[in-house]
């Protein structure tokens, strides 16, 4: 499948305007646009841009508010709820983080939970966002009951890919965990069907529960596997589970049982989603300029290690993606063309052109 190279900042003027032609506001349009083109600098692609033909999608089923704004509407001192008003997660789970850095600053440790957001991105994102304000940061976002992800020992859909991701701050380049409790991201499935490409076995199953490379499966009504595989998928299926337990504690409201709404609610069905934020302060635990020397120390340590056969060195989590932006930033971003069309046609049905 044929891609063309795209430099970044035209690309998120774009995403930018066609957002803000859906109704949202000008703030939102633009945290929202500027996480889809780092996911894309970043590497993950699958998290990008083409992303934007979901959230259109989304708007025209009535699923996704682009008006609506995020906002803290309950504040413990330490602990804190963001309602998204059913609009773009971006801007809501950074909201999260923002808050959630000030507050463990303040108390040494604080916690957020995000309901009634659709799709928040790149969980990696939030993470680094953390490490950059001198904290660690641990976020989550989790769905159980219509997801896309089959239990271990299972073959139906029933959690989502659930995703966890932890940031440190160090005296240098911080450590970014960000992965999926699946085999592979969903998001990864859409971009090898784009691009007419297979995903590796072990990941996803056909409509039959039967093991398939083929993406378009999953989206004919196949499951992916929790991370794991057959010898350790309990693993992937244990924290999968938590992050929708831990997730959906902003969700239950006597008014409204589908608070969180990071997903429609299935008739008839037991169902938690949301996102979860949690920040740590490490001046509060013996100092954090000697917390960010002593990781930078472990870190650098690492990278110090022998390579096994076939590696050339040991990366530490966030490096693939610190130097997908070196580079993409210097030769453009790749766009798949069924992409790239869906990107033309969104920005004549919204007046907005796309860059050449």
């Amino acid at each position: 499948m044929a891609e063309t190279l795209h430099p970044a900042a035209p690309l998120e003027d774009f995403a930018r305007r066609v957002f803000v032609a859906m109704g949202a506001s000008q703030a939102v349009a633009a945290t929202v646009a500027g996480h889809l083109v780092r996911a894309n600098l970043s590497g993950h692609d699958s998290h990008g841009l083409i992303r934007i033909a979901q959230y259109v999608a989304e708007a025209d089923r009535g699923e996704l508010v682009p008006s609506a704004t995020a906002a803290v509407v309950l504040d413990r001192g330490a602990v804190a709820t963001i309602d998204a008003g059913h609009g773009f997660g971006h801007s809501a789970t950074a909201l999260a983080v923002e808050w959630a850095a000030e507050r463990a600053v303040r108390f040494g440790v604080a916690a957020a939970a995000v309901r009634r957001a659709n799709h928040i991105g790149r969980l990696g994102e939030y993470a680094e966002l953390a490490a950059a304000r001198g904290v660690i940061g641990i976020v989550t976002v989790g769905v159980v009951g219509a997801g896309g992800v089959t239990p271990f020992g299972g073959r139906g859909r029933y959690l989502g890919t659930n995703p966890w991701a932890i940031g440190v701050p160090a005296a240098g380049d911080p450590m970014v965990y960000d992965a999926a409790t699946s085999a592979l991201a969903e998001g990864k499935l859409r971009v090898a069907r784009s691009r007419g490409a297979t995903v590796p076995p072990g990941a996803i199953v056909d409509p039959t529960g039967r093991p398939t490379i083929n993406p378009q499966e999953f989206y004919d009504g196949g499951a992916l596997l929790p991370m794991g595989g057959a010898v350790a998928g309990h693993k992937g299926y244990g924290l999968a589970l938590a992050s929708a337990l831990i997730g959906g504690l902003a969700m239950v409201d006597d008014e409204d049982p589908t608070t969180a709404g990071t997903a429609s609610r299935p008739d008839g069905e037991d169902w938690l989603a949301g996102a979860f934020v949690i920040a740590l302060d490490p001046e509060w635990f013996g100092g954090a300029e000697r917390y960010r020397t002593t990781v930078a120390r472990v870190l650098g340590g690492l990278r110090q290690q022998p390579p096994a056969d076939g590696f050339e060195e040991i990366l530490i989590p966030g490096d693939p993606e610190r130097r997908s932006r070196e580079r993409r930033a210097r030769e453009g971003i790749p766009l798949a063309d069924p992409v790239w069309s869906d990107l033309v046609e969104i920005g004549s049905r919204y007046g907005v052109v796309a860059p050449g």
